[in-house]
């Protein structure tokens, strides 16, 4: 089972807390859950679970979608918070007042509503805004080119907006794990990063490099980072207890995918080693791409979202496409010396069909009952850090045609 988007976060094997420096009891300001309060939540939103929010440690701006003509105001509204610490509303002059649960809030005309948390021995504190937005339609034709991107706010490494429908309307890889392995690491260093005027066509693309994760990385035995792309969310929070289901995989989409074309091109690295770093003299390495659509919601009306563990076998996958490579008799990835996905160090654009397992109910897509997920790595097995350090894979112009 091939988990490669995983090894994007291969370099985060000791757990930051969210708001301090190190673990203290009494020290964390966190907002942990956001719940919306309303009589009637199928008039404004998809499902009813949508008005409850988790948020993950490394999230501030928390984000509720509605239906697109749904008309939204004052909301009571629930905040579950870190024990012991104290939650403000910041006006927008900037004067708090302690907020108390239950409260409504004006979620009007898509207002940006600021909160401050802080910790019970007030040395610590965290901001944050909570916003109800209307749902942007999406197009049956995605166009994604990777030209749109920018450092992060430390100025540490790059970042990439996707299609408003991804979760926060970013794509998510394995950059900020590899920032607390190599902080001195330049942004152009990272495992993701912008290849300027590199693409098929003159223009910009992305640039995924399978990078040596240096002593940290060695003494965790997670020698390697992956250079991926995937749209979803990853709780650092749980990344060292269980970092395959601190990813959660895919974004709701109303569209019935049929293929994916995509430019690649694919430099290898020399030598494949096993998790201990042994070379594999047989083996080569392999990039990996692939496209899953799924059913969101189980017969109960609960929540579905796949994480690392499963992102490629979950019973509730009703279309996949991925890049060929050789498997074993079980469906499981096999190593191989003679690779066939057929990518090489010339620019090529590959078709990517999806393949149906089960009918997509009409009613429920348009209501948001199904999911999809990208996956892409420069190193297929890196999700088990293994991999050749220096292989590259460069990605540009995805097109995804639906039915």
């Amino acid at each position: 089972m091939n988990k490669s988007f995983i090894a994007a976060f291969a370099v985060v094997p000791f757990l930051l807390t969210s708001c301090v420096l190190d673990e203290k009891e009494n020290t964390e300001c966190d907002i942990e859950e956001v719940s919306l309060h309303l009589e009637t939540p199928s008039d404004y939103f998809y499902h009813d679970y949508d008005t409850l929010k988790t948020v993950i440690s490394t999230e501030s701006d928390i984000i509720f979608i509605i239906r697109s003509y749904a008309e939204i105001q004052s909301v009571p509204t629930t905040l579950r918070i870190t024990s012991g610490a104290t939650v403000y509303a910041v006006s927008e002059d900037g004067t708090e007042k302690p907020f108390i649960n239950g409260s409504a809030v004006d979620y009007s005309d898509e207002k940006v509503n600021k909160f401050r948390v802080v910790s019970q021995d007030k040395a610590w504190s965290r901001n944050y805004s909570i916003t109800v937005r209307h749902d942007k339609p999406s197009e049956g034709y995605l166009f994604i080119d990777f030209e749109s991107y920018y450092l992060d706010p430390s100025g540490k490494y790059y970042v990439w907006d996707g299609p408003d429908f991804f979760n926060d309307g970013t794509w998510k890889n394995g950059n900020p794990g590899f920032k607390i392995c190599k902080s001195s690491a330049l942004p152009m260093d990272y495992p993701s990063t912008p290849a300027i005027g590199a693409g098929p066509d003159g223009s910009d693309c992305v640039k995924l490099e399978t990078c040596d994760t240096g002593p940290f990385g060695r003494m965790a035995n997670m020698r390697l980072a992956s250079g991926s792309m995937f749209n979803g969310i990853f709780d650092v929070s749980n990344a060292l207890t269980n970092p395959l289901k601190a990813t959660q995989l895919g974004s709701p989409f109303t569209h019935k995918p049929m293929q994916m074309r995509i430019w690649l091109r694919y430099e290898r690295g020399s030598v494949f080693q096993d998790r201990n770093g042994v070379a594999m003299d047989n083996v080569l390495d392999e990039p990996d791409i692939y496209l899953v659509f799924y059913r969101n919601e189980d017969a109960s009306g609960n929540k579905i979202v796949l994480d690392g563990s499963d992102v490629l076998t979950n019973p509730n996958i009703v279309g996949l496409g991925r890049l060929p490579h050789h498997v074993n008799p079980d469906g499981s990835d096999q190593l191989s010396n003679d690779p066939i996905h057929g990518v090489t160090d010339q620019w090529q654009e590959f078709t990517i069909p999806v393949v149906y397992t089960a009918e997509v109910d009409p009613t429920i897509l348009e209501n948001k009952g199904y999911s999809i997920n990208f996956g892409s790595a420069s190193s297929w097995q890196g999700g088990y850090f293994m991999g050749a350090v220096g292989s590259i894979l460069y990605m540009d112009n995805i097109q995804v045609f639906c039915e």
